[in-house]
């Protein structure tokens, strides 16, 4: 299964981007935006395939997240959304579960 890499912000809106691992940093790329941000990873999970990046230049955090992962999880467990409401709060406690 092919990776579909997205950042996650805080308000729960996200973009996808093009994420490469280059030891403790990393680059991440918003082809929509055409913005690169070089990061540093501050936690991570390699099993969910989850990390927490903080962007050198504005210092804000973010979490990269590999949805085609996220979207097998929540379909061998079967969650099901009701809401936009209800599907963003899976995402963030999937996060967060996996990183804490």
């Amino acid at each position: 299964m092919k990776p579909r890499w997205m950042l996650v912000r805080e308000d729960m809106t996200w973009d996808e981007v093009k994420f490469e691992i280059n030891g403790e940093e990393c680059s991440v790329f918003l082809p929509k935006k055409r913005k690169e941000m070089d990061c540093i990873i501050e936690k991570s999970n390699e099993v969910s395939k989850v990390y927490r990046v903080r962007d050198d230049m504005t210092d804000e955090i973010y979490d990269i997240v590999d949805f085609s992962e996220m979207d097998k999880m929540f379909e061998e467990n079967g969650i099901i959304f009701r809401n936009r409401r209800g599907l963003h709060n899976e995402v963030r406690r999937y996060i967060d579960f996996s990183i804490s």
